[in-house]
């Protein structure tokens, strides 16, 4: 499995495809790891949006 590669215009199936890539790796993880996998992912992006609008 590959992580996916997201278009500059990250459209809907840009988000299809991160969907399916979280799906295929929560596959075989807890309820309490895809929470704390899923906060990362989040902190990640909200310093990407951060820097976007600083």
């Amino acid at each position: 499995m590959n992580e996916q590669v997201v278009s500059e215009r990250f459209d809907v199936e840009d988000i299809r495809k991160i969907q399916e890539y979280n799906s295929l790796r929560h596959i075989q993880m807890t309820p309490e790891e895809i929470i704390a996998d899923t906060k990362k992912g989040m902190k990640e992006l909200r310093r990407c949006f951060r820097n976007v609008n600083a």
